[in-house]
């Protein structure tokens, strides 16, 4: 009678350590892989965002252009946005020509910059205004594709489609512009 309780209590032992056994690993693949903690007030979409970022364009050792921002976020399609961005082109006399806008999406592999809302542009003596502006570098050359206003000292205009090359300083309008100048001696007519 002792050697069938021991041979009981050995098969009793044996069954209740593997059920413990499989009992713990059906928990564990039941669990599945622990998840990281979820921000409520986050946004459904990942990204990384980065605060004041400044991006500098150089060609031979001289500045061409420099972007700054507000703030930018990474978007899923490789651009970033920027949040108040304004964009300094050096022409190669050395002026210099400011952008400013609301927003402006930058990619980073073609170095192209599109800004959006409210660009306003300075440059000489006078300031134009627009809804939208890109800068491509590949062309260098800044391409605003609708309507534009223009106000200076002396030049009040409006057009659509303008392109400026940043390095020749030209200007060149494809769909008409408007220009009152109260100046005699404008700028590009030679007196005859």
């Amino acid at each position: 009678m002792r050697s069938s309780g021991w041979r009981w209590l050995k098969w009793a032992s044996l069954l209740v350590a593997t059920g413990s056994i499989a009992v713990a690993i059906f928990l564990i693949w039941s669990a599945g892989p622990q998840l990281p903690p979820t921000d409520p007030n986050a946004e459904g979409t990942p990204g990384t965002e980065v605060e004041a970022p400044v991006i500098v364009e150089r060609k031979d050792g001289r500045v061409l252009w420099q972007l700054r921002a507000a703030e930018a976020s990474q978007q899923l399609d490789g651009q970033m946005h920027l949040t108040g961005p304004q964009l300094r082109l050096y022409t190669d006399s050395g002026e210099e020509v400011q952008i400013y806008g609301e927003q402006a999406w930058f990619n980073p592999l073609k170095r192209d910059v599109r800004f959006q809302d409210r660009v306003k542009v300075l440059f000489s003596t006078w300031t134009m205004t627009s809804e939208s502006l890109a800068y491509e570098s590949s062309s260098d050359q800044l391409t605003i594709a609708g309507a534009f206003r223009i106000q200076g000292d002396t030049i009040r205009a409006h057009g659509k489609h303008m392109i400026f090359h940043r390095a020749r300083e030209q200007i060149d309008v494809t769909e008409g512009i408007w220009i009152q100048d109260t100046n005699p001696q404008w700028q590009g007519v030679a007196p005859q």
